[in-house]
């Protein structure tokens, strides 16, 4: 695929740079769908090995140039991968109805009016503002568990395919970006936040549009684009890079990743300067969202300092959900970051310019590499948010860092793809080079298929909210109370409102809604106490009642329903208890 808009293209009777080699501004350089990447080096396909010209361009030349083969190319791992995770996506998307404690929010808070969801986001979740915008438009089509999850399907599927043009761009292969595509949308934790109606799915296909904008941007630097196709370039990464700082102000992290990657390619201060600047105003229009959000330090007062439980969390976030997985595609990783020479060599095309020089490292070759863009995305935003979390107020968290995932995608397609030809050479059977690939790719499914299946049950959130409250709706008879241990599972009722039609909550004094959070305000037990005695059933979700807790009125009301109520009911749900008093 060619990484130039159509007024980038053009023709040319003379012999072209190698893409990204410096050219004066303005120059044509030939470009198009049936223009190899690369263009401008050798095109035989019979190239002696060493030479360092792409064997992709070799292969691309001498294969057939009809338009079907060359669409085909361009656009089946592009289809294939994304097919794949609209699968998975799709695949157990109701999950019985069940509903975690973000989702909750996210389909209450969509659900306000815009002056209520003000007030809310004044009080918390400022930094989920944007979605919550977003999603209250998507409302209109549906307020399912269901339906409000498409958008992180839609939003995932798309960052899986962008995936396959950064790796397909940066290697010239397309088994490279289809192996990189298919093994990210293989990985568990891809399908359980495309299945969880939050902003981070939203967030990563944002991560992943603007490092490819910054790809195109800084080939556009040095590839005789003129100034204004420059400035769109970087126009469109820096409001990508906003539009993720909105959906979540720690996506902004991954600037010091692209950060690297420009560092590395050492284009000159120019390039240097405009990601700069772009980068610098980009985070500056997210400055409103950050000082709001730090303003509301109680709602990430929940957040631990990592630890060394955090960093295998992570680890395998990033490579597979089992360890053989997870040791299979760090093994792949390894082979993309090796140094190219000899027979083993890069994937055709593994920088955006003429390659690493033989014997040389990605590190220091310069140009826009495979290495030089997903080995910065895979370390720099978790170490960083690792280290302020460790040094100063802890918001660590793997999912603020999601997007990191396509880091470990990119290396281990590629690198998969360079064993293929490594063992293609070594046998001297071209056809040969898919097959680690088509493999490797099996492993990932056949030996994550137990945790692909977990994550789309209800026990696969931290909380189960869907299945107390169809059971309170089920067995609840009219006139019955209800109270929650504490205020927290209040969020139940919020997410399932028709089951509690029957029942009373009668603790509470102040309602969400007016409270600007998700738990409203409960009245003192000097209040609620005496009106529990006018019930003759209530229902308590959330812990169970004892006498142990400490003093204040959660140990007073379990006092009144040891004492004057009978246990009648018991039901335990994913880290929620239902139980059922009755008065004697």
């Amino acid at each position: 695929m060619s990484s130039a808009p159509p007024e980038d293209r053009g023709t040319t009777s003379s012999p072209a740079p190698p893409e990204g080699a410096p050219v004066p501004r303005g120059t044509a350089v030939p470009q198009g769908p049936d223009v190899p990447q690369g263009a401008g080096r050798p095109l035989s396909a019979d190239v002696p090995r060493g030479t360092g010209v792409p064997r992709g361009a070799a292969l691309a030349a001498a294969a057939p140039t009809g338009v079907r083969g060359i669409t085909a190319a361009r656009y089946a791992p592009v289809i294939i991968a994304a097919a794949t995770m609209t699968g998975l996506g799709v695949w157990g998307l109701a999950r019985h109805s069940s509903m975690g404690n973000d989702e909750v929010a996210t389909r209450w808070a969509a659900r306000l009016g815009l002056h209520q969801l003000a007030h809310l986001l004044s009080t918390v979740d400022a930094v989920h503002g944007m979605y919550y915008l977003i999603m209250h438009g998507w409302m209109a089509l549906g307020t399912s568990p269901a339906v409000i999850r498409i958008p992180s399907v839609i939003s995932m599927t798309a960052a899986v395919a962008m995936t396959v043009i950064i790796a397909r761009r940066l290697t010239g292969s397309g088994w490279a970006g289809l192996f990189a595509g298919l093994i990210m949308a293989l990985t568990p934790v891809i399908s359980y936040y495309a299945q969880t109606a939050r902003s981070y799915a939203l967030v990563m296909a944002c991560v992943l549009g603007s490092t490819l904008a910054l790809i195109r941007a800084m080939r556009a630097e040095t590839g005789g684009a003129t100034d204004m196709q420059i400035a769109r370039r970087w126009l469109t990464y820096g409001a990508l890079i906003a539009l993720s700082g909105y959906l979540n102000e720690l996506s902004l992290l991954v600037l010091t990743a692209h950060a690297i990657t420009v560092l590395l390619a050492r284009y000159g201060r120019s390039a240097v300067a405009h990601w700069a600047g772009v980068s610098v105003a980009a985070a500056l229009l997210v400055t409103p969202v950050v000082l709001i959000s730090h303003r509301e330090d109680l709602v990430v007062s929940w957040i631990s300092r990592p630890d060394l439980r955090d960093l295998r969390i992570l680890f395998h976030d990033y490579f597979g959900a089992t360890t053989a997985v997870a040791v299979l595609l760090v093994a792949c990783a390894a082979a993309a970051v090796l140094p190219s020479g000899g027979r083993w060599r890069w994937p055709a095309a593994a920088s955006a310019d003429a390659g690493p020089k033989p014997e040389s490292g990605w590190w220091s070759s310069g140009g826009i590499t495979l290495p030089s863009v997903a080995v910065p995305l895979l370390l720099a935003p978790a170490a960083v948010l690792a280290l302020e979390s460790l040094v100063t107020r802890p918001l660590y968290v793997d999912r603020y860092v999601l997007y990191g995932e396509a880091g470990a995608a990119l290396l281990a397609g590629a690198g998969v793809h360079r064993i293929g030809q490594w063992l293609g050479d070594v046998v001297d059977r071209r056809a040969l080079i898919w097959v680690p690939g088509v493999a490797v790719c099996l492993c990932a499914l056949l030996l994550q298929l137990a945790p692909q299946h977990a994550i789309r049950t209800p026990r696969s959130r931290l909380f189960d909210f869907g299945g107390p409250s169809r059971y309170v709706g089920a067995h609840a008879q009219r006139g019955d109370g209800v109270l929650f241990f504490t205020s927290f599972y209040r969020k139940a009722r919020l997410g399932y409102p028709a089951d509690f039609r029957k029942v009373s909550d009668f603790a509470m004094a102040v309602p969400p809604v007016r409270t600007g959070n998700f738990q409203g305000r409960n009245k003192p037990f000097e209040i609620t106490g005496p009106l529990m005695l006018d019930f003759r059933r209530i229902w308590v979700i959330g812990t169970v009642p004892s006498l142990r807790r400490s003093p204040g009125p959660l140990r007073q009301e379990s006092k009144v329903l040891l004492d004057r109520f009978s246990l009648a009911a018991t039901r335990h749900f994913r880290n929620i208890v239902v139980t059922l008093w009755q008065r004697r």
